[in-house]
């Protein structure tokens, strides 16, 4: 009858059979063993059957004895000694779980290299766009508002400067004789009298501005108009700004919260607590009486 060529060829007891006499005299189970040796049920199975062959090079299953032997308190130097010679024939199931593992947790590093530079990517932005839209609403505003009317000013003295020319130029006198020059000038200061007299009509003197001055409390909304209904103001002021306009009265204005705006014009308060709360409120300045 043939044998396995791993089973000694005398009666004294094989590694395997000393190992599982010494287990079951400790009742302990094979599953315990397997979860205190760290290996699979049918590899204590293999060592205990001797099929040392099935658990790959013997340097793995010297390891797995002596831990064994530990496990159970016996001296492992004897039980080593009896371990015939074998060659495996398969590379450790083991070592290709591990080479396994190992390129799934490279691949794993690489996917949650990629994700957090992506994260990154996206705070990065977010900051950006926070950053350029950190100035507030109302000093965006009031700039856009100070270029409009400097732009608006400088196209109206263009205008009165062009007709101011086209009108000179069509009441351009010819030249009289050398004796007559007196008369001449004379009425070129007639003439021009008038040009001085539109210029200081329309473009309105220090004396004729007005100046307002609102401290917000409280967040809240304004829209003002000047006499000349130039939009001079407009937008959501925060807490604690305080804003200074000029120009010609009267003013029209709106506020979304009016009992959390404290208004001067021209230095003196202007007394507001009369309209009703949580309404806007529309109102001239100065006040009618």
């Amino acid at each position: 009858m043939n044998e396995d060529n791993t089973q000694p060829q005398n009666d004294e007891p094989s590694v395997g059979q000393i190992l599982k006499t010494h287990r079951e005299n400790a009742n302990i189970s094979i599953a315990k063993i397997a979860s205190l040796l760290k290996l699979t049920e049918s590899q204590v199975e293999h060592i205990e059957n001797d099929e040392y062959h099935l658990l790959g090079a013997k340097t793995f299953v010297k390891g797995y004895i002596k831990n064994y032997c530990r496990t159970l308190n016996i001296d492992s130097t004897a039980i080593l000694t009896m371990l015939p010679a074998y060659s495996a024939s398969d590379k450790p199931v083991d070592m290709q779980s591990f080479s396994r593992r190992t390129e799934k947790e490279a691949h794993d590093s690489r996917l949650m290299t990629v994700s957090y530079l992506i994260l990154a990517i996206v705070i990065g932005s977010s900051a950006v766009w926070w950053w350029q839209n950190a100035m507030p609403i109302d000093e965006q505003t009031d700039t856009i508002n100070a270029n409009n009317s400097l732009i608006s000013e400088q196209q109206k003295s263009t205008k009165l400067l062009a007709e101011a020319a086209d009108e000179a130029q069509s009441n351009e006198i010819e030249p009289a004789p050398q004796a007559n020059s007196s008369v001449f000038n004379e009425q070129q200061t007639i003439q021009a009298a008038p040009l001085n007299d539109a210029q200081s009509q329309s473009e309105p003197t220090s004396s004729d501005l007005s100046t307002i001055i609102m401290m917000f409390n409280d967040e809240s909304w304004v829209e003002i108009h000047d006499a000349n209904d130039e939009k001079i103001a407009f937008g959501v002021k925060k807490a604690g700004y305080e804003m200074t306009l000029t120009g010609v009265a009267p003013f029209s204005v709106v506020l979304g919260k009016h009992d959390v705006v404290r208004i001067t014009l021209n230095g003196e308060p202007v007394d507001i607590s009369a309209f009703p709360k949580n309404r806007l409120a529309k109102f001239k300045l100065p006040l009618a009486e």
